[in-house]
C-alpha cells in the first residue's frame, strides 16, 4: 500500500497543478498589437501613408487635362475607364515642396462618399501594416494645414510615417469645386 500512496500523492499532485498554474498566470502573452494596413508613398520627399480602405487602386500618371479657373491644388483632370477623375497635388496645401514627378510618380485613386479623385505622389513604396500604438501626436513644430491633416507619426525601422487624416483632407474647402 505504501507503494500506491507513493505513486499517488494527491497533495503533491495538487501542489504542482497549483504552481502551473500561478505560473501560467505571471507569464503575460503578448497581445498582437492593432495594425492599419496603409498605401505608403513619398510627398515632398517625406513617406506618408493613409488607410487602404480609402484606395481604390494605384495608376501611372496619364496625361493631364488642365482646367481653367480651378484651384492650383487641382493639376488637371483624366479619363479612368470612362470616368473623369480630377487629379490634386496635395504638396502645397501640406506646405511641401513640389518635386518634379518622374517615371516613379503615381496617382492613388481614392474614393469618398461623393465623388472619386487622384493624389499625385512622388512615389507610391506599397502597402504596409503599421502598429496603431506606435503613433505619436504631430509634432508642434508643425503648423498650419500641415499639422491639421496629420493624425499622427511615427518611425520604424529609421523611416518616419506620417498618418494623413484623408477623410479630413478630401473634405477640405481648398479643393473643392465651386458650383454656382
Amino acid at each position: 500500500m505504501d507503494d500506491k500512496k507513493a505513486a499517488y500523492d494527491i497533495r503533491t499532485i495538487l501542489h504542482e497543478m497549483r504552481e502551473e498554474y500561478w505560473q501560467g498566470l505571471s507569464e503575460v502573452e503578448a497581445l498582437p498589437e492593432e495594425e492599419l494596413e496603409c498605401i505608403t508613398f513619398v510627398l515632398g520627399g517625406e513617406t506618408y501613408a493613409f488607410e487602404t480602405s480609402h484606395a481604390a487602386e494605384v495608376i501611372r500618371i496619364p496625361r493631364l487635362v488642365k482646367v481653367p479657373g480651378v484651384q492650383e491644388i487641382i493639376a488637371g483632370v483624366f479619363n479612368l475607364r470612362g470616368e473623369i477623375i480630377a487629379a490634386l497635388d496635395i504638396r502645397p496645401l501640406l506646405g511641401l515642396p513640389q518635386l518634379p514627378l518622374d517615371g516613379t510618380g503615381r496617382i492613388i485613386v481614392v474614393k469618398s462618399e461623393k465623388f472619386a479623385t487622384g493624389i499625385l505622389t512622388e512615389a507610391v513604396q506599397g502597402v504596409t501594416g503599421l502598429p496603431l500604438g506606435s503613433f505619436e501626436p504631430p509634432l508642434k513644430s508643425l503648423t498650419g494645414a500641415r499639422r491639421e491633416y496629420i493624425r499622427g507619426q511615427m518611425t520604424r525601422d529609421g523611416n518616419m510615417f506620417m498618418l494623413l487624416d484623408i477623410v479630413k483632407l478630401l473634405a477640405a474647402p481648398e479643393i473643392m469645386v465651386d458650383r454656382r
